[in-house]
C-alpha cells in the first residue's frame, strides 16, 4: 500500500485576464489540508501567492569579504529592514521537468557611520537585493541572485564618495537543495547532496579579479533541534509576536561542521529567524517583524496573519490506494467573498509533478470538478 505523499496543486486560471493564479495543496501523507495543517508539532508545505510580503530586521556584516579581499577596512556589523515579497508563480524546467516555481525578491537598504576605510572615517551604504527561485512544491532552493551595491563616503568630504562595488553572485542547485523537508516534525534529520555552480559578475576596484566559477557537489545535513519562539544563544529573540510554534533547523557541513540555523514560521508561512554564514565571507541575520499575507481579513501584520479563504478544496476518495491503481479525486471552488464570483465554470489545472500527470477540468454548476489518476 502506497500514501499518496507528494502535495497536489492546484492553478485556477480564471480567464485570459488573470494576473494572479490561485493554489492549494493537498499531503495525504500527513493527513492534513492547507486549513488545518499547521497544526502544533507539524508544519507542511505553505502556499504563498503573489504579493504576500514578510518584513525583516536585517544585519550584515561584510568584514570577512572585504579582509579576504586584502582591503584595509574596519566594518563591522550593518543594519537596517528588508523587505521579501513573492513576485510570480510561474513555469520553469528544473532537471528535465517542466515545475511550478515562486520567485521571492528580498530589499534592503543597510547603512553604518564610522566605518574606516583604507585610512580614511566614513559611511558605508549597501544595498541587498536577493533573487531567489523557490519550487512550488517544497520550496526547495533552485536559483539564487544576491546583488550587493556598495558606497563609502568619507566623513566630511561627500565629494569624494566612491563605489566600492556593483557585484552580483549567482548561485544554481541541482538537484534543487531542499533546506526544509516538508511535512517538518520534532527531531527529524535529512541529508541532502546538491551541487551548487556559483559565478560572479559586475565590478570592484576592491574584489578584483573576482573568484572564477565554480561547481562543487557537497552534502549538507540538516536537523531539527527545537521547537518553541526563535531565539538564540545570546537570549535574543524575533519582534513578530506570532511564532511560537516555530522549529528550528540547524545545517550542518559533511565535516559536521554548523553552518547555519533558520527558524521555520507556520503561522507565517516562511521563515521567522535565518542566520547564514556564506563561503564568500557574508554574515547576514533576518529577524521577522511583520506580515503581510495577500487576500486575509482580520490581520495584526505584528503578531497574527488573519484569515485567508483556501478558494479550493481538494478531497481524495480514499487516502491510501495499490500502488498503480487508478485515483480519485475532487476539486471544489469556493463562492465566497475574495474567491469566486460563480464557483461554477471554473477552469482548473490538475498537477501531480511526481508522475508528470497534468490535466485540464472546469467546474460544474455545482462548483465541483473531479478527475482520476494513476499513482
Amino acid at each position: 500500500m502506497s500514501r499518496i505523499s507528494i502535495a497536489f496543486m492546484m492553478t485556477v486560471l480564471l480567464c485570459m485576464t488573470t494576473l494572479s493564479p490561485v493554489f492549494t495543496t493537498f499531503d495525504t501523507e500527513t493527513n492534513v489540508s492547507e486549513s488545518n495543517k499547521n497544526s502544533t508539532g507539524i508544519a507542511d508545505v505553505p502556499t504563498w501567492r503573489i504579493g504576500d510580503k514578510w518584513k525583516y530586521a536585517g544585519s550584515f556584516d561584510p568584514t570577512q569579504l572585504v579582509i579576504d579581499a586584502g582591503v584595509d577596512a574596519t566594518v563591522g556589523e550593518i543594519n537596517g529592514d528588508a523587505m521579501a515579497e513573492v513576485l510570480s508563480i510561474t513555469e520553469q524546467n528544473i532537471d528535465g521537468q517542466n515545475t511550478l516555481v515562486y520567485t521571492l525578491r528580498t530589499s534592503a537598504n543597510f547603512d553604518k557611520s564610522g566605518v574606516a576605510l583604507e585610512g580614511f572615517s566614513g559611511t558605508a551604504e549597501i544595498q541587498f537585493t536577493q533573487t531567489e527561485i523557490r519550487r512550488v512544491s517544497d520550496l526547495s532552493l533552485v536559483r539564487s541572485d544576491l546583488d550587493l551595491y556598495i558606497e563609502f563616503t568619507p566623513s566630511g568630504i561627500s565629494f569624494l564618495k566612491q563605489i566600492l562595488g556593483d557585484i552580483t553572485i549567482t548561485n544554481t542547485y541541482s538537484p534543487a537543495s531542499e533546506d526544509y523537508d516538508f511535512p517538518i516534525r520534532a527531531d527529524e534529520r535529512w541529508t541532502t547532496t546538491v551541487t551548487s555552480s556559483s559565478q560572479w559578475s559586475g565590478a570592484s576596484d576592491y574584489i578584483t579579479p573576482f573568484p572564477p566559477p565554480s561547481s562543487d557537489t557537497n552534502d549538507t545535513t540538516y536537523e531539527v533541534t527545537n521547537i518553541g519562539s526563535p531565539v538564540n544563544d545570546y537570549g535574543q529573540g524575533i519582534n513578530y509576536a506570532g511564532c511560537g510554534n516555530s522549529f528550528e533547523i540547524t545545517s550542518f557541513n559533511s565535516a559536521g561542521d554548523e553552518e547555519g540555523y533558520t527558524w521555520y514560521c507556520p503561522a507565517a508561512k516562511n521563515f521567522a529567524w535565518k542566520h547564514s554564514e556564506d563561503d564568500v565571507g557574508l554574515v547576514i541575520d533576518f529577524r521577522l517583524k511583520e506580515y503581510y499575507p495577500k487576500d486575509s481579513t482580520g490581520v495584526d501584520v505584528y503578531s497574527n496573519p488573519g484569515n485567508r479563504d483556501e478558494c479550493l478544496t481538494i478531497e481524495f476518495v480514499n487516502e491510501i490506494t495499490a500502488l498503480d491503481t487508478p485515483t480519485d479525486v475532487w476539486v471544489n471552488a469556493s463562492s465566497s467573498q475574495g474567491c469566486f464570483s460563480n464557483s461554477a465554470g471554473v477552469n482548473l489545472e490538475v498537477r501531480h509533478e511526481a508522475t508528470g500527470f497534468t490535466q485540464q477540468l472546469t467546474t460544474a454548476n455545482n462548483g465541483s470538478a473531479w478527475t482520476q489518476f494513476d499513482i
